[in-house]
């Protein structure tokens, strides 16, 4: 089994779920969002998959009336060019519960990629909002794989999940232009923006997290322990490359899971780069 995290920073889910799509027979999709942009940003995949005859599902939430139309009629219509795929919609518009999942499924014959976290289809979910997101990979008899589809049908099979028509993305495109126009309305009046700009310099002289010991968790935490005070260079971290491997035996690039730790202690301020594989640790944890 494979685990890693997805954060849109070390590496963006654009990237993952492309390279996944393109390699799936089964491609399964059930979000809370969905926008044409963060369609764009999978487009060639998807069509690649299709070219080799793969299935490509979506379960789609349409509460607070956020995934765009254009998006929702560019699957609708896919799915009535090709049998391959399908479209359903999660169709409660209730005020007390939102259709908030965030689920991708990719099998081929005998592995599955399950991807479970907080990205939308979306391009802020995709590749510009701050996210996390764990991808799982294991056979396809793996328990965690069964679980993960025994949701999935939960999802698809819900009492609200409709399959769209015609009208039905009629009627949500007008509700949808009817609700953004509230919105602009309520942009446009002058106390509301007045309110927005005094909240805003508010959160700029706040004050921010301070990171100590405590956040060192993991390899972070590891190669933290063995920095020598004062100035070093990579290559005195690396000579600590046989412990790190006893700790994390399925590493097989130690060396550059060192350097991205190194800069995650640099981005929490406990050290400073000097210049090229040059460091100074600034302060004890």
């Amino acid at each position: 089994m494979n685990v890693q995290i997805i954060d849109n920073i070390s590496q963006n889910m654009a990237s993952i779920l492309s390279s996944a799509i393109r390699e799936s027979e089964d491609v399964r999709v059930a979000v809370a969002f969905i926008s044409q942009s963060g369609l764009d940003a999978i487009r060639s995949s998807l069509e690649t998959n299709l070219r080799a005859g793969g299935h490509i599902e979506f379960l789609v939430g349409l509460d607070m009336y956020i995934t765009e139309p254009r998006a929702l009629r560019t699957i609708y219509d896919l799915s009535h060019k090709n049998t391959n795929v399908a479209v359903y919609c999660h169709a409660s518009f209730s005020p007390e519960t939102i259709y908030h999942p965030k689920l991708y499924l990719f099998r081929t014959s005998d592995r599955v990629t399950s991807i479970i976290g907080s990205s939308n289809l979306t391009i802020g979910g995709l590749k510009k909002n701050v996210e996390v997101n764990v991808l799982i990979q294991a056979s396809a008899q793996d328990g965690i794989v069964s679980d993960a589809y025994d949701t999935y049908n939960q999802l698809k099979f819900h009492q609200h999940r409709v399959v769209p028509d015609e009208e039905f993305l009629v009627l949500y495109e007008q509700v949808y232009e009817s609700r953004k126009e509230q919105q602009r309305r309520t942009r446009r009046h002058k106390s509301s923006g007045r309110l927005v700009e005094t909240l805003k310099e508010k959160v700029d002289s706040m004050q921010r997290p301070i990171p100590t010991h405590r956040d060192l968790v993991g390899w972070l935490g590891m190669v933290y322990a063995f920095l020598p005070d004062g100035e070093f260079t990579n290559q005195e971290v690396y000579a600590h490359e046989s412990v790190f491997q006893q700790r994390y035996p399925d590493n097989r690039n130690i060396k550059a899971k060192i350097r991205q730790q190194l800069q995650l202690l640099r981005d929490l301020g406990f050290i400073e780069h000097l210049d090229q594989a040059r460091w100074r640790k600034l302060r004890k944890a």
